[in-house]
């Protein structure tokens, strides 16, 4: 059984290692967490793109790819992030373990990591002005592209009309309407004002040393200090209001409608792990009720499929659809969501739908990254469950649990955007 051992570095600030001798890199991530805010999620966005840039040893991309080389290619990213009302700034490691490289080589990845998160590239008691003014034009670049992957697009919208006046609403990526006023001083005060005063989770994953790693991380942090207010992800939960029609105009040759429901059910909830398999019924994957009627049966939809935001109690159903097929294909969803209600599917399409789920997990184990972000977001929730126990835990979902799950389940937003000469 996999375990994940817990040290404290100090108080706010804990570190996770998970020990698995198959892999041949060693995986590391920091990850800063902020209370999702919409006047800082901007300057949040924009901070990744510069601390990427260099730190006070390497100040160029080039001089860090150097030293990355050097190491036996190691790899790093700087992100940001949104998971429940929680922004994330992360910072990620990636290296061959000492037993095929040379001893220490981790404990120099670790030392980068932390020395790209709290010693950026300054200068003249800011950031570096050309830097931040570059990666201005690229996090504005990468605003408007969203609008370029239509599906995603359209989810989006759907979530903002859904959420509006909510945190969930505030899009992490950050708003084109901020960037102006950002320059490299205020980025750069406002990096002061988070870096010691905000929660911090460091992740392990592979063969390591990990006591050479909790000393260097620890040693390295003790000569700053930290003024942590510590603060949990607020699971939500809210009925569907009178359900709300968003129809947009653009210039596209394929419908897009999403479509939002309220579950009441969080992931802090016994009942979530039912209302997961329902889900696997009703819209995850090519097994699923979704896909078998409303895209191959009947054609109404290029794709439908479902997801769950388990934090914030949303269930999105995805389609892509001929415009003229909107009416007949919302009302097939609405169907198919009421016969996962009354029980309408076989023994066979629930243990499919579990066995999708569960494989799902297992392959979690062959990727440090998925891993990472299980771990992470297990942490949020109230039992902070393994993946072993999330994977029995499926397996026990019996179908009454399911029915139950989803009867709780109500449309809240239907979005559909649609081409300009649409009447």
């Amino acid at each position: 059984m996999q375990s994940v051992n817990k040290f404290n570095i100090m108080e706010g600030i804990n570190l996770y290692y998970i020990n698995d001798t198959k892999y041949k890199t060693v995986s590391m991530a920091m990850y800063l967490h902020r209370e999702l805010e919409r006047s800082e999620v901007t300057k949040n966005a924009l901070l990744t793109k510069v601390l990427r840039r260099g730190n006070s040893k390497y100040n160029s991309i080039k001089s860090i790819n150097t030293y990355l080389e050097s190491l036996y290619g190691m790899l790093f990213s700087v992100d940001v992030s949104k998971k429940a009302d929680i922004q994330s700034i992360s910072c990620s490691v990636s290296n061959i373990t000492d037993r095929y490289s040379e001893p220490g080589v981790t404990a120099e990845a670790a030392g980068l990591m932390l020395e790209l998160m709290f010693e950026p590239y300054v200068n003249g008691g800011a950031f570096c002005s050309e830097y931040v003014e570059s990666e201005k034009k690229n996090l504005k670049d990468d605003i408007e592209a969203i609008i370029n992957d239509k599906r995603s697009y359209a989810n989006m919208r759907c979530v903002e009309e859904m959420c509006k006046g909510e945190k969930n609403a505030i899009l992490d990526c950050g708003y084109i309407e901020d960037i102006p006023a950002i320059n490299s001083v205020n980025l750069y005060e406002h990096y002061k004002s988070i870096i010691f005063s905000s929660p911090i989770d460091i992740y392990v994953i592979g063969d390591a040393d990990i006591n050479a790693i909790v000393k260097t991380v620890s040693d390295y942090l003790s000569k700053y200090e930290f003024d942590i207010t510590a603060f949990g992800a607020s699971m939500n939960k809210r009925p569907a209001g009178e359900v709300k029609y968003v129809e947009e105009k653009l210039d596209v040759n394929q419908g897009k409608l999403s479509m939002g429901f309220m579950t009441e059910i969080n992931a802090d909830d016994d009942s979530y792990y039912a209302l997961l398999v329902a889900n696997s019924v009703f819209g995850s994957g090519a097994h699923s009720k979704l896909f078998n009627n409303v895209r191959e049966k009947m054609s109404l939809a290029y794709y439908a499929s479902s997801r769950l935001d388990k934090f914030n109690s949303l269930m999105i159903v995805s389609s892509g659809i001929e415009f003229v097929n909107y009416t007949k294909a919302k009302d097939e969803i609405l169907v198919q969501l009421d016969a996962v209600k009354k029980g309408d599917f076989t023994d066979e399409e629930l243990s499919v739908a579990k066995d999708f789920i569960i494989n799902s997990y297992k392959s979690y184990f062959d990727s440090p990254y998925l891993m990472r972000e299980f771990y992470l977001t297990s942490g949020f929730t109230k039992d902070k469950d393994t993946l072993e126990t999330a994977i029995e835990k499926v397996s026990e979902v019996t179908k009454e649990q399911v029915t139950d799950a989803f009867s709780r389940v109500k449309l809240d937003t239907v979005y559909f955007l649609k081409g300009k000469d649409c009447e």
